[in-house]
């Protein structure tokens, strides 16, 4: 015998409740990865604190329209973007305005919706942190020292608001940090192929880390390693990582 079909208002019991949207906004427009996943992914996500995403438009793509919370970005690669709305003087629905950004620029933007195209002849490529609108701060810490205070040499701010720092590690070949902290951080593998981090540092407690070029990491100051640490390069070539961290 054959089972009778469900009722067409009834959902199968296998059928999975959608996940609700990681932001609503009041103009109702959708957040840049639900509008359009195949040109933005979350590489890294801290739940309830903020999302790391990777945008890669290939010459001639175009999203569809979305809103952004307020956010920090990295450029990968040089950009040459047809916008519509914010940040160009135009407003979403018009014709967009072009903005050419080098690779390395480290923009902060104000909340904004637009739509975007590549009208340049060659992939680009940036990274953002987006902050979840449930984001709380993360405290006080006592004995806090930044690792821009530790080892400036090493460790540069790009940028910065009242919320974010936009850093940047760069490290040579065998070169280790001092021991510093950190709040809840995402970073972005530039370059580099390997770490060692010593929680609390700690020589005995070594903690090897390969990395690849292109990997987003979650650095939530409640997981141990990330919190209080000195670092070493270990891998084979120059370490960059762009990281975006919580000033508070």
């Amino acid at each position: 015998p054959t089972a009778d079909p469900p009722a067409a208002d009834t959902p199968a019991a296998d059928t999975p409740a959608a996940d609700p949207p990681a932001f609503t906004f009041a103009s109702g427009l959708p957040d840049c990865c639900a509008a359009s996943p195949d040109l933005y992914k979350v590489i890294a996500d801290i739940p309830g604190v903020a999302r790391l995403v990777k945008m890669s438009f290939p010459p001639g793509a175009k999203d569809l329209p979305h809103e952004h919370p307020t956010h920090n970005m990295y450029f990968l690669t040089d950009c040459k973007l047809k916008i519509s709305g914010p940040p160009t003087p135009t407003k979403l629905g018009e014709e967009g305005g072009v903005a050419e950004v080098p690779a390395g620029a480290s923009p902060i933007f104000p909340a904004m919706a637009h739509q975007v195209e590549n009208v340049g002849e060659a992939l680009g490529e940036a990274i953002f942190v987006e902050p979840y609108q449930s984001c709380k701060p993360c405290g006080e810490i006592d004995g806090y020292i930044s690792p821009f205070i530790t080892n400036p040499e090493c460790y540069k701010i790009l940028a910065e608001d009242d919320d974010w720092y936009t850093g940047l590690l760069t490290m040579e070949v065998g070169a280790k940090d001092n021991l510093h902290y950190h709040r809840d951080h995402l970073i972005y593998v530039v370059e580099g192929d390997g770490v060692t981090i010593y929680p609390n540092g700690d020589e005995d407690a070594a903690m090897v880390v390969p990395l690849a070029p292109g990997a987003g990491i979650p650095a939530p100051m409640s997981a141990p390693p990330f919190f209080k640490h000195t670092l070493k390069n270990s891998g084979t070539v120059t370490l960059k990582l762009a990281f975006f961290e919580a000033k508070k």
